[in-house]
């Protein structure tokens, strides 16, 4: 695993330089949910699916970036879009060698909804054309979007995770289990990213009504529930980017507009949903908190078999002891998202950045070396 600065700007600076070489050869397919997909299934709404998908300005940005190298470059509007194009073998007979899709679906699992999983499906198909999809494969995908699975597997590993717990609408607790009373504790939607179900009325101290508070949470979001002992404690993300060798950019902290320096406060998705509300200055600590940060993020990264690109969020606590708290097995790639101001402390432009993110996957396949 590469963490210095200087040698993960130059290993991806040179990554980058290798997708302009390729770039006459190269197909990319942003494959990407969009708003109207709530009239089909309106339940998805639920889990703020409207607000979560990407909007036109992103991803004109995105196809202005990858034309300005003359690769070709086209949205395809959610996974139907992708199976017809596959099926029908259009994108199997265009010229370019080195076909990407980018794996860009959210989830909305909400009652009325899609199903859990979603998130594997571009994967799976993909390699069943012989085509390749960014970061990571099926497996990764559908457990890297189940957090109280992929928590149980990070602490089995000895990954440090806070203990977490498992509420299931009309089933209860996951294996009879429930936090014990006094705890201090978060409740979180178990498949969706975005902070969706986290409001102030998430972090509470378990007693009496606990099961009644994760359950009325569940409802409102039409989901199971994944409940974690809170972390106090200064909120970092973990950029990794497989080449296929581990390098790790400058880690940068997230902080709150409304609650500057307060290590209680926790990002809700109105946080993430309103304009300036998040700054993501670089993380600036300690060395041998630094080491643990690249550590456990590598650690994650490998343990759930994470290709490509992903973002592993931590928390610093006072006594200086890292968490992780959620994985992002397919980042935001906008330019306001964490991965983004990683990359831009080592010297990256917008541009540069998806660039290297489509590289990531290519070199993960020894496409490029």
């Amino acid at each position: 695993m590469e963490t210095d600065a200087a040698a993960v700007g130059a290993r991806l600076h040179e990554l980058e330089a290798q997708v302009r070489e390729r770039a006459a050869d190269l197909a990319v397919f942003l494959v990407y949910d969009r708003p109207e997909r709530v009239a089909e299934r309106p339940g998805i709404q639920r889990a703020f699916f409207t607000e979560r998908c990407a909007s036109n300005e992103q991803l004109s940005s995105m196809i202005a970036e990858f034309r300005a190298i003359d690769a070709y470059v086209e949205v395809l509007e959610g996974e139907l879009a992708l199976l017809g194009a596959l099926a029908e073998g259009r994108i199997q007979r265009m010229s370019q060698p080195l076909k990407l899709i980018y794996n860009g679906i959210e989830g909305g699992i909400a009652s009325d909804g899609f199903q859990p999983g979603r998130k594997a499906l571009i994967p799976a198909v993909a390699d069943a054309y012989g085509v390749l999809a960014s970061n990571s494969n099926a497996y990764a995908c559908a457990l890297g979007r189940h957090k109280f699975h992929y928590f149980t597997v990070l602490k089995g590993l000895g990954v440090p995770t806070p203990p977490c717990w498992h509420y299931r609408p009309g089933r209860g607790w996951a294996g009879e289990r429930m936090p014990p009373a006094g705890l201090k504790v978060i409740v979180k939607s178990t498949y969706e990213s975005w902070s969706v179900g986290v409001t102030d009325k998430s972090i509470f101290v378990v007693d009496n009504d606990c099961e009644l508070r994760a359950a009325t949470i569940a409802e409102e979001i039409g989901q199971p529930v994944t409940v974690q002992q809170f972390v106090a404690g200064v909120e970092v993300g973990v950029t990794v980017l497989a080449c296929p060798e581990l390098v790790v950019p400058p880690p940068v902290e997230t902080v709150l507009a409304k609650a500057p320096g307060d290590k209680n406060a926790v990002m809700t998705v109105h946080d993430n949903l309103a304009d300036a509300s998040i700054v993501l200055p670089r993380y600036r600590g300690p060395e041998t908190v630094l080491a643990a940060l690249y550590q456990a993020a590598a650690r994650a990264f490998d343990g759930l078999e994470l290709e490509g690109f992903a973002r592993i969020d931590l928390r610093v606590d006072d006594a200086e002891q890292v968490w992780v708290t959620d994985i992002g097995v397919s980042p935001g790639i906008s330019g306001k998202d964490a991965a983004f101001r990683s990359l831009q402390e080592i010297g990256f432009d917008y541009g540069g950045f998806l660039r290297v993110v489509a590289g990531a996957t290519l070199a993960c396949h020894g496409v490029l070396g």
